[in-house]
């Protein structure tokens, strides 16, 4: 029970945690200021706790397709968010300080969209999965304890990425976060085709693949790879549509954001020297 639970909040936790890390580096980066992380994570929270406690309501929606059907229009709203993220990002003269409130302000009001996003589809999860022990004095003490060590698990590593990515170097920083947002991206949208494939709104379809041989998804390297760049040993045809899908409109909006700044330099805004 106590490994159980230490795996399954992991691995609701890792992949929160990573998107956060990264969004926070580019914040940081850019000034922006850590409020809207907060703003994020307490509505996040809240919302969460309210689609946690009316799931049997909503999964009985659309044909009993409805927690697979809400999970997939976050994953996709947290694909498309990252790309309109990514456009403003790309159309900054310079990655870097800049004096101009109206950039890093639509930024951070949009990152705290995407963690409020992302922390209501996990955070749904662990409310639920955490519930169904509350009467159970035998394993709650033993569920609490393993779910605190999965979360802190899963904390420290989004930490120690946030760290590493502040400690690149310049001229490695752009590229990489923005390398990072489109396979978060693109991870979003296959978990999406996932969520649909299992309601039948996608026809099932076998492997391409099966790499479970070299590289397990439950071992904590697969973990740590599903979460960093949606890892799947055994992806169907759908999966890696929708995978590509998104890194492609992540690359469109890199490539959008890009002509708009050459095209538009009066409204760029004013290095700042650090």
């Amino acid at each position: 029970m106590l490994l159980n639970s230490v795996i399954l909040i992991l691995q609701e936790t890792l992949e929160a945690a990573l998107l956060i890390a990264v969004l926070l580096a580019i914040n940081t980066q850019l000034r922006c200021g850590h409020r809207w992380l907060w703003y994020g994570l307490s509505m996040g929270t809240v919302i969460a706790f309210i689609f946690a406690s009316n799931m049997g309501s909503i999964s009985e929606s659309f044909d009993y397709a409805g927690q697979e059907l809400l999970n997939a229009l976050l994953q996709s709203m947290i694909c498309i968010l990252v790309a309109m993220a990514v456009w403003l990002i790309t159309g900054l003269k310079q990655f870097q300080l800049t004096d101009w409130q109206g950039y890093s302000q639509r930024f951070a009001q949009l990152c705290s969209v995407i963690i409020m996003l992302a922390v209501i589809r996990e955070g749904q999860e662990i409310i639920l999965y955490l519930s169904g022990f509350l009467g159970s004095s035998e394993h709650i003490q033993t569920v609490l304890i393993g779910s605190s060590i999965g979360f802190g698990i899963g904390a420290s590593i989004g930490i120690l990425l946030f760290y590493a990515l502040l400690g690149l170097p310049t001229g490695w920083k752009k590229p990489t976060l923005l390398v990072l947002l489109a396979l978060f991206a693109g991870t979003m949208l296959s978990q999406s085709a996932v969520q649909l494939t299992q309601v039948d709104w996608i026809k099932q379809t076998a492997p391409l693949w099966d790499s479970s041989g070299l590289l397990a998804e439950e071992s904590m390297l697969g973990e740590l790879l599903y979460a960093l760049i949606g890892y799947e040993a055994r992806p169907t045809a759908a999966q890696m549509i929708a995978y590509a899908t998104g890194i492609g409109l992540v690359c469109l909006a890199a490539f959008s954001g890009t002509q708009y700044k050459k095209h538009h330099p009066a409204n760029q805004p004013t290095e700042v020297a650090k």
